[in-house]
């Protein structure tokens, strides 16, 4: 018998059935969660705060990036592109700083570290006008006060200077953005 053809008999029955489990990746959703890295959690605290702040950043900027383009409201709309710019920016100083301290480390991000969340985008994508901007302004607060945790928890652990710095640096960033965010929730009501 010609297993070439078994083969690709199967592959194409297999899509006829099933085209989502014969491609499993085209089933995801926008619910997926970054995995941690193998190891994440014995490497050196600095590192782990690091990629993990940097995928932090990428999920926030996933998110910011609708804001900017679905919000009602011209005010959010600005606020969210400024948070992407700011992250934009901020995720290569990361990098740098992660270099300096432990160059070629493998990456460890940790989703167990505090302040990491799965971000259920699907919410946003169902909804728009002021209850898009209720729904956004909602997630990015808390995806914002999760950015804090880490922080917080990286001055309590981290072993650079330079490490405790930054994280102080996003505190005092965040903790302003969700103040603005608040008072933003409060006008839509």
């Amino acid at each position: 018998m010609n297993t070439k053809f078994i083969s690709t008999s199967a592959l194409v029955l297999g899509l006829t059935l099933s085209p989502m489990a014969a491609f499993p990746v085209l089933a995801q959703t926008s619910m997926e969660m970054t995995q941690s890295s193998p190891n994440a959690a014995k490497a050196p605290y600095d590192i782990q705060f690091l990629d993990t702040m940097v995928e932090h950043h990428r999920d926030g900027i996933k998110m910011f990036k609708m804001g900017a383009e679905k919000a009602q409201s011209q005010e959010l709309r600005d606020k969210a592109q400024k948070m992407v710019d700011d992250q934009e920016k901020e995720i290569p100083e990361l990098k740098a700083m992660r270099e300096k301290i432990k160059p070629n480390a493998p990456e460890a991000i940790n989703m167990k570290m505090p302040g990491m969340m799965v971000m259920d985008m699907d919410k946003l994508e169902s909804v728009s006008g002021k209850d898009f901007d209720h729904q956004f302004l909602n997630m990015t607060i808390k995806h914002h006060q999760g950015a804090v945790d880490m922080s917080r928890d990286a001055l309590k652990h981290a072993k650079s200077q330079q490490v405790k710095n930054q994280a102080q640096m996003i505190i005092d960033m965040q903790a302003k953005e969700i103040a603005d965010m608040q008072r933003m929730h409060d006008a839509v009501k």
